[in-house]
């Protein structure tokens, strides 16, 4: 009896656990997802938002395949997202937005957005000034809303920068494509060198609101 006691201790510490580390803060210190996370701002992060995998849940996770993901929901356009950029090093955790997924196509037209050749709705909100690296810059707000109806505010320095015209790509499955909202001040999907197409397996989760 003892033993079944013991056993089932260890289940319930381990469920616990589990629970307890599916929650985590993260702050950035990046410009890049201006005006949602401004820099140094903390949020909390649901590890279990799309099922789990090494890099979201560590202590259940070790026991997987680290190309593997045991999947829950799928991340929606307009999510929020912390992941695992692989393609520096040493590795980093980035926060994104999911702008495209699984089967659509991605491009950005003129400064615009378009997924499945569609152009994401823009409505410019006013003119801002920020200071990048010391230097004051002149911004558009706008607020963009996605396929689905998901909107959210961005940040443009213009419409004819080097992102502001990328050739349509293809989501793979079992991937993401994510867009900073500081459009111009981002190492997103887009940028060369960037990490282009997110696997799922390295999404640590979702930024709860």
């Amino acid at each position: 009896m003892w033993r079944w006691v013991a056993g089932l201790g260890l289940i319930v510490f381990g469920l616990a656990s589990s629970l307890f580390s599916s929650l985590a803060l993260y702050s950035t210190q990046a410009m890049s997802m201006m005006p949602a996370v401004e820099p140094g701002q903390r949020f909390i992060v649901n590890k279990l938002a799309y099922g789990y995998s090494t890099v979201s849940l560590p202590l259940v996770g070790t026991r997987l395949d680290p190309n593997r993901l045991v999947a829950g929901p799928t991340p929606r356009r307009g999510d929020i997202i912390v992941f695992l950029d692989t393609t520096q090093s040493p590795a980093r955790t980035i926060v994104s937005r999911v702008a495209a997924v699984a089967g659509d196509e991605a491009a950005y037209d003129g400064g615009r957005l378009v997924i499945n050749g569609d152009y994401a709705q823009r409505d410019a909100l006013g003119q801002e000034t920020l200071v990048t690296r010391g230097r004051p810059q002149q911004v558009t707000r706008y607020r963009e809303t996605l396929p689905g109806g998901m909107s959210h505010e961005i940040f443009e320095l213009g419409d004819d920068g080097a992102m502001d015209q990328t050739w349509p790509v293809t989501v793979p499955e079992g991937h993401v494509f994510v867009l900073g909202d500081n459009r111009d001040q981002s190492r997103d999907s887009r940028a060369p060198g960037g990490p282009g197409m997110v696997p799922l397996a390295r999404i640590l989760g979702r930024v709860s609101d």
